[in-house]
C-alpha cells in the first residue's frame, strides 16, 4: 500500500467515523423546548445602515413576541439617520429603548451599550434583519431553568429562499447546520458557536465578561468580527452548556450573490480559525466532549485538504476521473443530508449539491481567511 492509498483510506475512515458520531448524538437527543424557565428578558438590537422598513419590521417583530421583555435598539452611528428617526416615531406607538451616537464603532460596542442598560435576567441577542415567531423568546429561554446552561441559541429560516438558486443552496445549509450540526453538539451542551441572529444568555454572566468581550485583542489587532462565536467560547470557559432550541425560529435574509457570499464565508473562517485557538487553551481542563468536538472537527478540517488538492491535480492530469469524483462526492452528500430527507425532503436535493459547492468551493474560503487574517475588516458591510 503507498502512502497516498494509505491516506485516503485514513481519510474516508476519519470522514465516515465524524458521519457516525454526528448521527449518534443527534438521533439520541430531542432539541425541543425543555424546561421552564420564564423571566424578564432584555432584547438587544444593534443596526447600521440597516433597510429603515426591514429594521421597522424587526422591532416590531420582537415587540410581538410572547414573554416580559423590554427592547433596547442601538443605532451604531449610522451613515443615515433615517432609520433612527423613523424608530423615534415608532416609539409613539410601541415601547422600547432607543441609543444613537455619530460614530460608527462597530456592532460589539453597539451591543455592549446594549448590554450595560439590559435589566432582564436574561439577554436575547437580535440582529436587525431578523424576524421572530411568537413563540420565539419564550422558548428560547426555557432551558434556563437548568443552572448549569449559560447560552441557547435558536433556528434560523431564510425569507429569500426562492429568490436564485444560491440562496436556495444556502437555505438548504442553514436546516443543515442547526439542525444536524447544532443538534448533535446540543446532545453534549457543547455548541461552539452560537448565531448571532437569536442567541439568549443570562445577563449575570454578560455583566462579568463586558470588558473580555468587548476589548477583545488577538495576534496584536482589536477583534472586529466573530462576536457571536467569541461570546460562545466565553460561555464554554466559564463551564456553562450552550443548548440548542429548535422551536426558537428565526427569520432572515441571506446573501443572494456569490461574491457576498464568499466573502461572509471567508469572514466566518477567520472567526473560526480565532476562537478555535481560544478554545484549545481551556478544553482539555473543561469538558471532554468539547475537547473530542474540537479536536475532530479541525482535524478533518485540515487533514482533508490534501485529499481536495489530490482530487484537482488527478482532475487536471486524468479529466475523465471526474465521473468517479462525482460518485464519491455524491455518496458523502447524501450521507451528510440524510437527516434531511427524511425531516426537510424540499431541502435534500440542494443540500446534496451544497455538498459539491462546498468541496469546489467554499472549503477553498479557508486558505483564504488564513492568508487574509490580519485583515480585521468587517468584509460585507
Amino acid at each position: 500500500m503507498t502512502i497516498w492509498s494509505l491516506y485516503l483510506l485514513i481519510y474516508t475512515l476519519l470522514a465516515f467515523g465524524y458521519l457516525w458520531y454526528r448521527y449518534t448524538f443527534l438521533l439520541s437527543s430531542d432539541p425541543g423546548v425543555k424546561g421552564d424557565y420564564r423571566g424578564k428578558v432584555s432584547v438587544i438590537i444593534p443596526f447600521y445602515n440597516e433597510e429603515v422598513g426591514l429594521l421597522l419590521r424587526t422591532v416590531r417583530s420582537a415587540y410581538g413576541c410572547e414573554g416580559e421583555k423590554e427592547i433596547i435598539v442601538i443605532d451604531d452611528g449610522s451613515t443615515s439617520k433615517e432609520g433612527y428617526n423613523e424608530l423615534l416615531k415608532l416609539k409613539k406607538t410601541i415601547p422600547f429603548q432607543l441609543m444613537r451616537y455619530e460614530q460608527n464603532k462597530g456592532k460589539r460596542h453597539a451591543q455592549v451599550v446594549g448590554f450595560k442598560m439590559a435589566k432582564g435576567d436574561i439577554i436575547v441577542t437580535l440582529d436587525s434583519d431578523t424576524l421572530l415567531d411568537k413563540k420565539a423568546i419564550i422558548n428560547l429561554i426555557k432551558p434556563f431553568s437548568d443552572e448549569k446552561v449559560g447560552a441557547t441559541t435558536g433556528q434560523l429560516e431564510i425569507l429569500n429562499r426562492k429568490k436564485n438558486f444560491l440562496t436556495r443552496l444556502i437555505s438548504a445549509r442553514y436546516w443543515n447546520a442547526f439542525n444536524f450540526e447544532r443538534k448533535s453538539q446540543s446532545a453534549l451542551g457543547v455548541i461552539v458557536c452560537c448565531t448571532g441572529s437569536i442567541s439568549a444568555y443570562r445577563t449575570s454572566f454578560i455583566k462579568n465578561i463586558i470588558d473580555k468581550y468587548q476589548n477583545q485583542i488577538f495576534m496584536g489587532k482589536k477583534c472586529t468580527y466573530g462576536d457571536d462565536r467569541h461570546l460562545t467560547t466565553l460561555v464554554l470557559k466559564a463551564n456553562y452548556t450552550v443548548k440548542y432550541v429548535k422551536d426558537a425560529i428565526g427569520f432572515t435574509f441571506t446573501p443572494d450573490t456569490w461574491r457576498k457570499f464568499l466573502k461572509q464565508q471567508t469572514r466566518w473562517k477567520k472567526s473560526w480559525l480565532r476562537e478555535t485557538c481560544l478554545v484549545s487553551k481551556f478544553m482539555f481542563r473543561k469538558n471532554g466532549f468539547l475537547s473530542f468536538e474540537i479536536l475532530i472537527s479541525t482535524f478533518i478540517t485540515f487533514f482533508s485538504i490534501f485529499a481536495r488538492i489530490g482530487l484537482l491535480i488527478t482532475l487536471l492530469l486524468n479529466p475523465s476521473y471526474i465521473f468517479v469524483a462525482i460518485v464519491i462526492l455524491t455518496l458523502m452528500s447524501i450521507l451528510h443530508s440524510l437527516y434531511v430527507l427524511f425531516n426537510k425532503p424540499e431541502y435534500f436535493f440542494y443540500s446534496v449539491i451544497y455538498g459539491f459547492i462546498h468541496a469546489f468551493v467554499v472549503y477553498w474560503t479557508l486558505p483564504v481567511a488564513i492568508a487574509t487574517f490580519t485583515n480585521i475588516k468587517w468584509g460585507t458591510r
